[in-house]
């Protein structure tokens, strides 16, 4: 599981990083623009603390379901296209969870340390922490969003130099070329998907297996309780069994609030996902 991980790693870390905006809410900042914004555009006529509450209540929903008409819903009329647009969080206008961010700083420290064999000051999770800390409170000049595993390794040695000058040099170096290679061989296996390369499908799924894992990977997403496999004798195909296995393991400790296995937790979790979407992807039309 940990090679799974590891060998898609920085893929993943993007997409956990710029994920930290899906359960963002405007800053005070923020907010109060778009309260101004509203009362111009004659979208709302109370006062900031309900309109408030209204903002609450829209950025508490899924992403999947923070659409156009359920801000429509919320104020006393529907907005524009460019109002909805301004809706649209980035870094500099957000406040993320900081529990979101400490699960992340968790989740890469403990991957980083387990496959690179190492406990070097670099991948400290106080280094982590420092570094994105960095990317979701951006300075001016730096990028708000759309962050790559690029944004993510230059604030990194930006925050190892801050704190150590070159003295780990060495250490950041022999480490970003792995990471830089990984990097590299996941955008070859992108690029040749991109390409149109002719694709075999590695897996023959039926309606009931699409469905189930389907489903799994909805409630996963949502953190809502994983549906057993719908037939009494279980999956019989290999990557089935497999992805079967990682959800027994997650059910085990998907309520734990032992800080020893949170981080296991999130490391099955991101499993499961990666094996749906695998199966899906590559599954028989």
């Amino acid at each position: 599981m940990i090679k799974e991980l590891w060998s898609s790693f920085p893929r993943l870390l993007e997409q956990r990083i710029n994920a930290l905006l899906d359960e963002a809410e405007p800053n005070p900042i923020k907010a109060f623009q778009l309260y101004k914004t509203c009362q111009r555009e004659s979208l709302w006529s109370d006062t900031f603390e309900k309109f408030s509450k209204q903002l609450e209540t829209f950025f508490a929903l899924p992403k999947s379901e923070r659409k156009k008409s359920s801000l429509d819903a919320l104020l006393e009329r529907p907005v524009d296209v460019l109002v909805w647009e301004d809706f649209h969080l980035n870094f500099r206008t957000a406040v993320v969870d900081s529990r979101s961010v400490s699960h992340l700083v968790s989740w890469a420290h403990h991957l980083m340390r387990v496959s690179l064999k190492t406990n070097s000051s670099v991948i400290s999770a106080d280094v982590l922490q420092r570094t994105l800390h960095y990317i979701t409170n951006p300075p001016l000049y730096e990028k708000a969003k759309d962050i790559t595993f690029e944004d993510f390794c230059s604030a990194w040695k930006k925050i190892v130099f801050q704190l150590f000058g070159k003295k780990h040099d060495d250490d950041l170096n022999h480490i970003l070329k792995e990471l830089h290679w990984l990097n590299t061989q996941l955008k070859n296996v992108e690029q040749t998907k991109e390409g149109g390369a002719r694709f075999y499908p590695t897996i023959y799924l039926t309606q009931t297996e699409i469905d189930w894992v389907t489903d799994v990977q909805k409630s996963v997403v949502a953190n809502c309780p994983v549906p057993k496999f719908p037939l009494s004798r279980g999956p019989q195909k290999q990557r089935l069994s497999d992805l079967e296995r990682a959800i027994q393991l997650y059910r085990i400790v998907q309520t734990t609030q032992l800080p020893e296995l949170l981080e296991h937790r999130d490391n099955i979790r991101v499993t499961i996902l990666d094996r749906c979407a695998n199966l899906l992807r590559e599954r028989a039309r």
